[in-house]
């Protein structure tokens, strides 16, 4: 696991946790008047706060299985347009229909094209530092050429292909992957699997905000409910005493600017 996780908003769970186990070694002398930091209210924000992470990773766990899932679905598409447009040259068509077509498969292929990945997901930074980023959706490749290679553009192509093919009253080919009704039946669920991908991925972000408010909000943060709990422990105890440098060891981290 790396070091950003370790330090990161699990870290500040775990350390939550293990505050809530000193406080409680203080007994009936840790009473405040703030509801926040009584240990009634840090333990359900400590339950609260494991149950935003718990969100985060459901979500992003739905994410990878539906991009996954979108993956191998448009994976074929490059093979497939290849073959289709081998069974339109078969036909003795206008060359004008082959060249049409052709042009729609091409664009299915990033042969010859300068590929560069963009960096993932969402950077989140404390103000001293970049930190590496959370997992989170690998933003679909930028390609310099006129390949068009995102899901919403295949999508595209393919319906534009389906045009084509309908258009030619002899395309009537025997093998059924290659027919159009077979394709239209496969754009329907490629249409349905990049929906569902894009809506993982929305929701993936969403329990994130989320998280971040419920973690980093101004005063209403576990991060800045946990700094009260320290100032009310260095009033009762004083700043020397080995309560509240008990308390100061337990470190928490701003994971995200403030």
């Amino acid at each position: 696991m790396s070091n950003y996780f370790e330090t990161g908003h699990a870290k500040n769970v775990a350390n939550l946790l293990k505050l809530n186990q000193l406080i409680a070694t203080f007994g009936t002398t840790y009473n405040p008047s703030n509801n926040a930091i009584k240990t009634t209210g840090l333990a359900t924000l400590y339950t609260n706060a494991n149950a935003k992470l718990t969100a985060v990773n459901s979500s992003f766990t739905s994410w990878k299985n539906a991009t996954n899932s979108r993956e191998l679905a448009f994976d074929p598409l490059a093979k497939l347009s290849t073959q289709i447009l081998g069974a339109l040259q078969s036909l003795g068509l206008p060359q004008q229909t082959i060249d049409d077509f052709e042009s729609q498969v091409k664009k299915f292929r990033s042969s010859g094209s300068k590929l560069t990945k963009a960096d993932s997901g969402i950077v989140e930074t404390t103000p001293e530092a970049k930190l590496p980023t959370d997992p989170v959706e690998t933003i679909e490749t930028k390609t310099i050429s006129t390949s068009q290679q995102s899901f919403d553009n295949k999508l595209q192509h393919l319906e534009k292909m389906i045009m084509i093919l309908q258009s030619v009253p002899s395309y009537n080919p025997n093998e059924v992957p290659y027919k159009v009704a077979s394709l239209q039946t496969q754009l329907t669920n490629l249409i349905a699997l990049n929906n569902a991908a894009n809506t993982s991925y929305a929701n993936v972000k969403a329990a994130r905000i989320d998280r971040n408010t419920f973690f980093y909000a101004k005063t209403t943060g576990l991060l800045d409910i946990v700094k009260n709990a320290k100032a009310y422990i260095k009033s009762v105890y004083g700043a020397s005493s080995p309560q509240y440098r008990a308390a100061n060891d337990i470190k928490f981290v701003r994971v995200i600017s403030k």
